[in-house]
């Protein structure tokens, strides 16, 4: 099912998400369809359960090719559940991105 994306303001944005402690139930399944379904009808390459006002800590990403980022090379479709994101060095690089929340926005962001 297609759900609504939150916009930049919405306060629900702004709470902490929670880590998802069981799996293989249906609600993930069916919450893992909903994301793809919502971040396809969107245009998008990356959406985050809190984006759709679900407070978990789940994520996909990925594209064969987006108009978002043409030229871009695909990425395989990615699902982080409970993700720790630990950097691995100080070498940042900086590339221009967009937020389904923010839309027709773009900007440079440093990783």
């Amino acid at each position: 099912m297609i759900r609504e994306i939150l916009r930049m303001g919405d306060p629900r944005l702004l709470r902490n998400a929670q880590p998802v402690e069981k799996f293989g139930t249906q609600e993930l399944a069916e919450l893992l369809i909903d994301l793809r379904e919502t971040m396809a009808a969107a245009g998008g390459v990356g959406i985050a359960a809190p984006q759709i006002g679900v407070d978990l800590r789940v994520v996909i990403f990925g594209f064969q090719n987006s108009d978002r980022y043409p030229g871009a090379p695909p990425v395989p479709e990615t699902v982080l559940i409970n993700p720790i994101l630990e950097p691995l060095g100080e070498e940042m690089e900086e590339g221009w991105e967009g937020c389904l929340a923010v839309p027709g926005l773009r900007g440079g962001v440093s990783r």
